[in-house]
């Protein structure tokens, strides 16, 4: 349980005296609230339920995962060799093709292979989640101050308090749009990382006929 979870269940009920004024009565002209609304594109209520259903967890798991899979992936380049008895253009391709291969299947450390692209999206499920917890104690922040604040105690004793809904609707939208503009910018630091990685054998890798294969028995 953390801090959001806490003060869920009272802010739940504070926000819904605030959705209820902004949707009867509105707001001052010219509150702050306007802009945040036409930016975040919610009431308070639905702030708190959207980022009150972010679960790390579940993403930390997926990632732990993805980095035990890149580990296989690895270690998939040193089960095949060409075997020793063989000679001639047919191993000599074999081998070529193997290396190419496993290439592509790579190591953790290297960021161009299978196993470097399993890597690099562990990451970045890591980094959502680390976002997730940000906006948690972001929004848990923002409602702590709501609940202890004299527009509280204002539109419990007077439900058409506009000015108090609206002040307080600004303090919730407010921590909402940071916690929307820092989820943004997690994808927008992975461009290109995550992207398909596609088997492009090199030159030199391509099969040619002809030649001749000698195994040894």
């Amino acid at each position: 349980m953390d801090a959001l979870d806490r003060v869920a269940g009272p802010a739940r009920d504070l926000l819904r005296r605030v959705d209820g004024s902004l949707l009867s009565s509105g707001a001052p002209a010219e509150h702050p609230v306007w802009p945040l609304l036409r930016r975040v594109g919610a009431l308070p209520g639905d702030v708190l339920d959207a980022i009150g259903g972010l679960a790390p967890e579940p993403l930390r798991g997926a990632a732990a995962e993805l980095r035990r899979l890149a580990g296989e992936y690895a270690a998939r380049q040193q089960e095949m060799a060409v075997p020793v008895t063989w000679t001639g253009a047919a191993a000599e391709a074999y081998a070529a093709r193997w290396v190419d291969l496993g290439a592509h299947l790579g190591s953790d450390a290297v960021e161009e292979s299978l196993a470097g692209r399993l890597c690099a999206t562990a990451e970045y499920l890591d980094e959502v989640a680390d976002w997730m917890v940000s906006a948690r104690a972001t929004l848990a922040e923002a409602l702590a101050v709501v609940l202890g604040s004299a527009e509280a105690v204002a539109l419990h004793a007077k439900p058409d308090a506009t000015a108090a809904a609206a002040t307080m609707a600004a303090r919730v939208l407010d921590a909402a749009a940071t916690a929307h503009d820092e989820g943004r910018d997690v994808p927008a630091r992975r461009a290109g990382r995550l992207d398909e990685l596609q088997y492009r054998p090199a030159a030199g890798t391509t099969h040619r006929p002809g030649g001749t294969t000698s195994v040894r028995l």
